[in-house]
């Protein structure tokens, strides 16, 4: 009898010096680093320039995805306080959530391992830039979707590999990858084995660059980076979420100066008001970009209707909370594959239900105290029935 010998597949990793242009999304400054200097060093006020025209940066702006919501204005406000009353600022909190600061090869030994404990090994390339707006991001190239070939697609995951990313530690890249990882790619691969893969709309299932379909995604991965995390608050997005209010009555200087109640590290400051006042044609005028709020609106979705979700489903493929009645009878379930996090659905449902409970989600009266920004409060009373967390009131008939 011959031996059997089973050969580990090889993870591929590469390290750019500079992001490729046709890799840098419309809404990335080209200027970054030179600006981001100049404010940080002499406190001159960014002028950003992109790869696109200022009408079609104006066009991707004014999109629904980047109207800012204020409708969980008072539970990202109420996280950020219990985080500044626990951990004095943000730069302690990161300490204690994911650990101490670490080196690139240590993230990519890091990130091979739960490569490895999950069975992926030579499933995607790992990519290293200092360019990248995101701390990671999961993408996929390949065949068109209406050739429904999704085994020919290729996926690869960058990682920005600054300290600027505040996962490069030694707990927090685990944390990723459960984003990245664990969330995205799963679901992204398990959608290629459904029926409505590549004719959505036949399925009467959201596009992928809907707004809801965006707050279930960065939802669920929100909640799931901090899933292993040491302590379970929901403050960098929380954070995320505020700054993009708050954005709406500060220019540049004073929204960074204003973030220094909650985070002292300069770097992590820049990086979230940059985000929220990117894509202004002057980042000094009030206002802002408010696409990325989806992580906290969906994450505060999800955590209060665990109960009534199956997260197995929702595995399943790109689909929103709302239409998982819609697909239960379609989905193939006996082929998916779930992340090590999830073998364990009611343990995963019980550290979800903490997750509520400590960052005060469980009731939805949060800190009635904390104010909206004032001039701000008829936008919110205009929008609160159209929030992009909120699945129910633009559900498909």
């Amino acid at each position: 009898m011959k031996a059997r010998y089973k050969y580990r597949k090889e993870n591929i990793i590469k390290t750019y010096d500079e992001l490729p242009l046709h890799h840098t999304p419309a809404l990335t400054p080209l200027n970054l680093k030179e600006h981001k200097e100049r404010f940080l060093k002499y406190g001159i006020t960014p002028k950003f320039s992109y790869r696109v025209s200022a009408s079609e940066l104006e066009k991707n702006v004014n999109k629904k995805k980047g109207q800012i919501s204020f409708q969980y204005f008072r539970e990202a406000k109420h996280i950020l306080e219990i985080v500044r009353k626990k951990f004095g600022n943000g730069t302690k909190y990161l300490d204690e959530t994911f650990g101490h600061k670490i080196d690139q090869q240590e993230a990519t030994d890091i990130v091979t391992e739960y490569l490895s404990d999950n069975n992926l090994d030579g499933t995607m390339t790992i990519i290293w830039s200092s360019d990248i707006l995101s701390s990671a991001i999961m993408k996929w190239c390949g065949p068109n979707l209406k050739l429904n070939k999704p085994e020919a697609r290729k996926y690869s995951m960058w990682i920005k590999s600054t300290h600027e990313n505040p996962y490069l530690r030694s707990h927090g890249m685990k944390c990723l990858a459960n984003h990245e990882i664990g969330t995205h790619f799963f679901r992204s691969v398990n959608d290629g084995l459904q029926p409505w893969f590549s004719d959505r709309k036949t399925f009467g299932l959201r596009g992928f660059r809907s707004p809801a379909l965006s707050a279930t995604e960065e939802g669920l991965a929100t909640i799931n980076t901090i899933f292993e995390a040491k302590t379970k608050y929901l403050w960098l997005h929380a954070l995320l979420y505020y700054t993009a209010c708050m954005s709406t009555e500060m220019n540049f200087r004073e929204l960074y100066d204003h973030l220094e109640g909650y985070i002292a590290d300069p770097e992590q400051r820049w990086k979230r008001v940059m985000k929220v006042k990117r894509g202004l044609e002057n980042p000094d005028d009030h206002g802002g970009f408010g696409m990325e709020q989806c992580y906290f609106e969906g994450a505060v979705e999800i955590l209060r209707n665990i109960d009534n979700i199956d997260f197995t489903l929702l595995f399943s493929g790109k689909v929103c909370v709302d239409e998982l009645p819609r697909i239960k009878r379609l989905a193939r379930l006996n082929c998916i594959r779930v992340p090590k996090f999830l073998k364990d659905v009611e343990k995963y449902k019980r550290t979800l239900r903490h997750i509520a409970t400590v960052n005060g989600l469980v009731e939805r009266n949060c800190k009635k105290s904390a104010k909206v920004p004032e001039g701000r409060r008829k936008v919110q009373a205009d929008s609160s029935s159209y929030s992009y967390g909120q699945w129910s009131s633009r559900k498909k008939l």
